[in-house]
């Protein structure tokens, strides 16, 4: 998914996910907002739109989400054609914030419901390999996938997510923020809050990483 940063005129692919998709033998390909209309979120797709969209991602395998500062509709577009046909999907940071979203069930088109970080934890270290660590919840789909209840993990997010009902917490830092979301009954519907594809040399965002492109 291409990404709009800081109010840039130019749309860009996260090089990052690229080389993470490249160095596991997978083919990226970069979706982008319709339109310029996409960028303001002020209108929305019609069904024609949408059934365009479906064609193109009738042609991937699994989805990437990355981060960035907003997402788009097409972001939601997305989510709902994977957890609809049971596609992998990994949502990373902002993915993940629109992941949430989604499953919260509100029905706002990329209306974003996150909340200003506010903790004893800074989450907003960017160039630290390491910030802080997450626990996981040993029923979830990411613990079997990482085989660890704790990890340390990179952290560069101003905004987390409320609280969910509908859907699986995975993780979450020491400070109770959610730090991992997941659907259990589709094979690969994940989001994580921190940068796996940041760090391809730590162990767990190996396995995290080896563990969606084993589902496509």
């Amino acid at each position: 998914m291409g990404r709009l940063y800081s109010e840039e005129s130019n749309i860009i692919c996260v090089e990052e996910i690229r080389l993470a998709v490249t160095k596991f033998d997978g083919i990226p390909i970069l979706l982008l907002p319709v339109d310029k209309g996409d960028l303001s979120c002020k209108n929305l797709y019609s069904e024609e739109d949408i059934k365009d969209l479906e064609s193109v991602l009738s042609l991937c395998d699994g989805f990437i989400l990355p981060g960035g500062d907003t997402w788009y509709r097409i972001d939601e577009v997305v989510i709902g054609y994977a957890i609809k046909r049971d596609k992998p999907l990994l949502a990373i940071c902002l993915g993940m914030q629109a992941l949430s979203k989604v499953l919260s069930g509100e029905k706002r088109m990329a209306y974003d419901n996150t909340i200003k970080n506010n903790t004893f934890i800074n989450h907003l270290e960017p160039n630290k390999d390491y910030v802080h660590s997450v626990i996981i919840d040993k029923n979830s789909k990411l613990y079997s996938i990482l085989g660890e209840e704790k990890i340390w993990v990179n952290s560069r997010h101003s905004y987390h997510v409320p609280e969910l009902d509908n859907t699986l917490v995975s993780a979450r830092s020491s400070d109770g923020l959610i730090e991992g979301v997941e659907l259990k009954d589709k094979k690969f519907i994940i989001g994580v809050q921190w940068h796996p594809e940041s760090n391809l040399e730590d162990k767990y965002s190996k396995k995290l990483f080896k563990a969606f492109f084993h589902k496509l």
